[in-house]
């Protein structure tokens, strides 16, 4: 059951029709969509209003209107919500293309710089927080975007949540809040029918466009010219294309890969009853009961929930099968 929480809440929860809540890994960013019946009301609820979701007593997090649109037939207003800061004057210029430079910096100091003065407190795993950056350039980008793009170099999720900023690495059993959650074991029922209540299914693909069991890079000295090779893993080994400044970056680059091609067997998308405990950066674990094709743990890239008036009625859960090293 979705409950949500904020000014006019009952009202909405008479008139809610249908809605949907995505949480993500980052790149999309989460949202909660609610369309509402708005037969003989007038009224809309302004931007930047702020409500706290809740599945099946869970809390999901806080979000703010950030898109409002209608329609005459059938007459209904569809609300989407992100947790991103949003509001008309934007006045902490969160959503400000903007240039900067920052040199022999950790990621810590990094993200602080970015993410403190809109009012976020910086949450940066302790497996990333002090790794120095030789040099990297914030070039006409918004905090999400630059941050995310850095993100991406340590296979790492970059998001706001509540009045945190996190940059933490994916697939670690930890909510995108700091918080621990809990592994979800995933088991197949006895009877396996889509006609039923705790149907599960799961699809992937069995091959994925590369196989690779190292990294290579390489790197400029600047003392001598000379082009220098950095290996992490072993044969076959992926090249990485663009020379990076440093052995040290070259090094951090490698690394970050190989562990990106460890966490990511293949891909799968799983339909299961609805467990409001599932989130995204979370683990999931498939039990005995599946075939050992499937049996093992994978990590969650993007869950979804949706339902017709407050009742849940659908969980999709895209994920990727973690290699065990």
């Amino acid at each position: 059951m979705l409950k949500i929480t904020g000014k006019n809440a009952d009202l909405i929860h008479a008139r809610l029709t249908r809605w949907s809540l995505e949480d993500s890994s980052g790149l999309d960013g989460d949202s909660l969509t609610l369309t509402i019946n708005s037969d003989d009301i007038d009224g809309l609820p302004p931007k930047g209003e702020k409500y706290t979701a809740f599945l099946c007593g869970v809390d999901r997090g806080e979000f703010q209107i950030s898109r409002r649109s209608f329609s005459l037939q059938p007459r209904t207003i569809t609300l989407v919500l992100t947790v991103a800061p949003f509001s008309v004057n934007d006045k902490t210029e969160f959503r400000a293309r903007k240039s900067f430079s920052w040199s022999d910096a950790t990621i810590s100091k990094i993200v602080s710089d970015c993410v403190t003065p809109h009012g976020f407190i910086p949450v940066i795993h302790p497996l990333l927080k002090n790794i120095v950056i030789k040099h990297i350039d914030r070039t006409d980008e918004t905090v999400q975007a630059f941050l995310r793009r850095m993100a991406k170099q340590f296979d790492a999720v970059a998001k706001p949540v509540d009045d945190k900023f996190i940059f933490a690495p994916k697939g670690m059993s930890k909510a995108a809040s700091g918080q621990a959650i809990e592994t979800v074991t995933l088991s197949l029922p006895a009877y396996n029918s889509p006609l039923s209540s705790d149907f599960v299914n799961v699809t992937g693909d069995l091959d994925g466009r590369f196989e690779f069991n190292g990294v290579r890079a390489f790197w400029i000295s600047k003392d001598t010219g000379v082009r220098q090779e950095v290996q992490r893993g072993e044969d076959p080994f992926k090249p990485l294309r663009q020379d990076k400044n440093s052995k040290e970056e070259a090094e951090q680059a490698c690394a970050a890969e190989l562990r990106k091609i460890k966490r990511e067997g293949r891909k799968l998308t799983i339909t299961a009853p609805i467990n409001p405990k599932v989130f995204a950066e979370g683990l999931i674990h498939f039990d005995a009961s599946f075939p050992k094709l499937v049996e093992g743990m994978c990590s969650i890239d993007k869950v979804s929930f949706s339902g017709q008036g407050q009742q849940a009625s659908s969980m999709s859960i895209s994920a990727t099968l973690v290699v065990e090293e």
